[in-house]
């Protein structure tokens, strides 16, 4: 017969079926509700079935099912091994998306379905939470079972759904408190405070925002230093190779729902002090072609060629090859210092750095902007590939841009290397806008939306669009590491732009390069590490007085790159909430250092007649322009519109989702309350009953007594006595002298005897909560459980 405790232990186990199925068949790539529900429900009607048989053929009746299934396999094993290959399609797709991880997945035979494979799966897991609902080994390989499923998912960096994950980890959660045992069960209330806890998590913490746990991440990292010397294939599963999916032609940009964060440590850093955000190319690409960034085909450098003869990065990097002709003659180091800070000087911009151990197996190094890095390494413009080590010892420079500017601009040398930079700088940037603007027609139409952007010429308005895009994206664009897949047949950038509207790094850094595009400014998109100003300077020093510091994958990033003209390419951060680089358009210096120094800084052809030297503000150039302009908020009606033009205006909001698990939660809680204050007398209703249940009670009148301030030590003539003095303990000294007969004689104490004891004990108990105030009947019910 199924008693309240046996009912809520069954609901235990099949809302825990329930939970692992819902994670387990969610690695197929759907939501895998209809699996929990039908685990739930198998689970708690055998569980009622079991109930009806006495309690010595409910071991062998388990054990028989379990036979019956494995008959199952064997004697179909043909159709069952079929139906298991074309399950494993599915489940080993989902495993590896996240983190590209190299699992072969079979070819099932034509035809084979995985529907039986699933059903027996799902009649495994149920038969596994029955064996936990009838015995304690049972819970515990259920546990097990639960957790390595969860953390499968984990590990693999998977968004585990909640109703699936809340569940699965409360009867984990509940485990310790089944296997203890005692006083009313105690599983039940510590299952349902967890899956109160897991509810409430839930209802704080969206899908979107779920991040690995740190306790999981270390245990992936112990386990991929384990698995590492005899099977490497988990190298890929961090962020990393995450942020890779849809660069240099690797698979597709939106191919899986979002982006995982492990921690895993990329690599380790050693650097002077940051001037600003630290940027670490891994790959940067110029072709944008069925959702994938590419590298230009090599038929593009027809007739630049020489350009790369002996290529040692020059083009890569020019910010590094500028300064080091800077920096290799007198003369041109003085005409620049002239419009550095007071105190500045051309060595004193070079910034030791060295990248001391790759823990990645990739094919990219991992690059700094305007490091000093010469190396036979490099094809063209193209990111440089290795397959040995990628430490390495350099220096980088603090590049004094818009100094530079005012110094090429005025200054004239007869330095055969600076020459040399300049004629070729001038035929690779003709180069760069014949080439990095293109857009293709897939993406043409997402632009054609947001209406027309006018083409920026002039640095200060190169320098105002950029403000633009990235104050556009940020008010109209919503960051997430979950945006979810990009539909089938659709383009990633314009589905992000039109329509998702929401995108982590990677969708922010392909959409800014192509509004930079279509706004004349040529530009790229760029992978690799990102770490911010603070962390580099907060690190602690080595003995050479560099910050240490271990980059993890939490430091993966995509942004997007322009090309300054006469500098090369800077990056220009796009993704909303990143403390990003510098406009990489500077602002001209025209300090002077002494009175005979350098002339004053160029002006732009429109900034000539504002005299205060100030920043230039972009303006249209006339009205027809501000109408087209859609990063000016002026756009059509199907486009995304900026900020309301009223903040004091009342704005109406949809009802968040989480709002609609407030309900469940708030009757969990009460459900568990209610368990908590009526678990007194439901232990004193089964006391007459059950041996067990009945010393429980005794063990439960000593601390009632104790809580009444009745001392426990003393003779057993001195207890009686306390017990007659205190008139809410009325009937305990027969109590006891019924206790102690029974003790000595040996003879049991008969129902009606028990009967007796359980009213006095209820009685005193009742006396006792006449004479509390609220709170101290609180803490006497939920905290005390009395």
């Amino acid at each position: 017969m199924m008693t309240r405790t046996t009912f809520f232990t069954a609901l235990l186990s099949a809302l825990g079926a329930a939970g692992t199925a819902a994670l387990l068949f969610s690695y197929e790539g759907g939501s895998g509700f209809l699996y929990g529900l039908l685990a739930f429900l198998i689970v708690m009607s055998g569980s009622f079935l079991l109930l009806l048989l006495p309690e010595k053929k409910r071991f062998p009746l388990t054990a028989l099912l379990f036979v019956c299934l494995a008959a199952v396999l064997i004697l179909f094993k043909s159709s069952m091994e079929s139906s298991f290959t074309a399950l494993s399609v599915p489940f080993l797709t989902t495993l590896k998306e996240p983190y590209d991880v190299e699992i072969a997945i079979p070819k099932p035979p034509y035809g084979a379905s995985p529907l039986a494979a699933e059903i027996f799966l799902l009649l495994l897991l149920s038969w596994i939470f029955l064996c936990g609902f009838i015995s304690k080994g049972g819970a515990a390989l259920s546990a097990l079972l639960s957790l390595a499923i969860l953390l499968t998912g984990f590990y693999f960096g998977l968004n585990p759904p909640a109703f699936g994950l809340v569940p699965a980890g409360a009867y984990v959660i509940s485990l310790p408190a089944r296997l203890k045992g005692g006083f009313s069960h105690p599983e039940v209330p510590a299952f349902l405070s967890a899956l109160v806890f897991g509810l409430v998590i839930s209802f704080l913490i969206p899908e979107s925002r779920y991040e690995q746990p740190s306790l999981f991440a270390g245990m992936q990292e112990e386990i991929v230093s384990f698995v590492d010397p005899y099977d490497p294939i988990f190298h890929a599963g961090n962020a990393y190779t995450g942020m890779m999916k849809g660069a240099a032609g690797n698979q597709k940009l939106g191919s899986v729902n979002g982006v995982r964060y492990s921690g895993r440590i990329i690599a380790d850093m050693e650097t002077a002090d940051a001037e600003s955000r630290l940027y670490l190319r891994s790959w940067s690409g110029g072709e944008y072609e069925k959702n994938r960034w590419k590298d230009l085909p090599d038929s593009s450098y027809e007739g630049v060629r020489h350009l790369f003869d002996k290529n040692n990065g020059e083009w890569y990097d020019q910010g590094a090859w500028l300064m080091e002709v800077i920096a290799r003659s007198p003369a041109l180091s003085q005409s620049l210092s002239n419009y550095l800070e007071k105190g500045e000087s051309v060595e004193g911009l070079k910034k030791d750095f060295t990248i001391d151990a790759v823990y990645e197996k990739t094919r990219f190094l991992l690059l700094p902007y305007d490091a000093s890095f010469g190396a036979p390494l490099f094809a063209y413009d193209r990111s440089p590939i290795s397959r040995e080590g990628k430490a390495y010892s350099t220096y980088r420079w603090a590049l004094p841009s818009g100094a530079l500017l005012s110094m090429m601009d005025k200054e004239s040398s007869s330095d055969p290397y600076f020459r040399t930079y300049i004629e070729g700088e001038r035929e690779y940037r003709r180069f760069v806008y014949n080439h990095y603007l293109a857009i293709p027609d897939s993406v043409k139409e997402g632009l054609a939306t947001l209406g027309p952007l006018p083409p920026v010429k002039s640095l200060s308005e190169k320098r105002q669009r950029v403000e633009d895009i990235r104050r556009f994206l940020a008010e109209n664009y919503r960051y997430t590491t979950n945006p979810g897949k990009t539909p089938e047949g659709k383009d990633f950038i314009t589905y992000f732009l039109t329509e998702s509207r929401k995108g982590y790094c990677t969708s922010f850094a392909s959409a800014a390069v192509m509004l930079l595009r279509a706004s004349g400014i040529p530009a790229r998109y760029a992978v690799g590490l990102t770490v911010g100003r603070d962390e580099i300077n907060g690190a602690p020093l080595s003995k050479d007085g560099l910050h240490q510091y271990s980059i993890n994958d939490h430091h993966a990033h995509a942004w997007a790159e322009v090309y300054v003209d006469g500098l090369g390419w800077r990056p220009v951060e796009m993704t909303p909430g990143y403390e990003g680089t510098d406009n990489p358009f500077p602002i001209p210096e025209d300090k002077k250092r002494n009175d005979s120094g350098a002339p004053d800084a160029p002006m732009d052809e429109k900034d000539k007649n504002n005299p205060s030297r100030q920043e230039p503000q972009q303006k249209p150039q006339n009205q027809q322009d501000q109408q087209q302009n859609p990063l000016n908020g002026k756009t059509p009606e199907n486009t995304p519109q900026l900020a309301p033009q009223n903040p004091g205006a009342p704005s109406s909001r949809p009802l968040p989702k989480g709002l609609l698990l407030l309900p469940l939660i708030l009757a969990a809680a009460a459900i568990f309350i209610l368990f908590r204050l009526s678990a007194a007398n439901r232990l004193i209703r089964r006391a007459p009953e059950s041996k067990e249940s009945f010393n429980r009670l005794l063990d439960y009148m000593d601390r009632l007594a104790l809580y009444a301030g009745i001392p426990k030590k003393g003779s057993y003539e001195e207890q009686k006595k306390a017990f007659r003095k205190d008139k809410r303990f009325e009937g305990f000294d027969r109590l006891m002298d019924l206790l102690v007969k029974s003790r000595f004689s040996g003879v049991p104490l008969s129902k009606e005897e028990k009967e007796q004891a359980a009213s006095l004990i209820a009685k005193a108990r009742k006396n006792c909560l006449e004479e509390m105030g609220l709170w101290e009947k609180i803490r006497f019910l939920l905290i005390r459980k009395m």
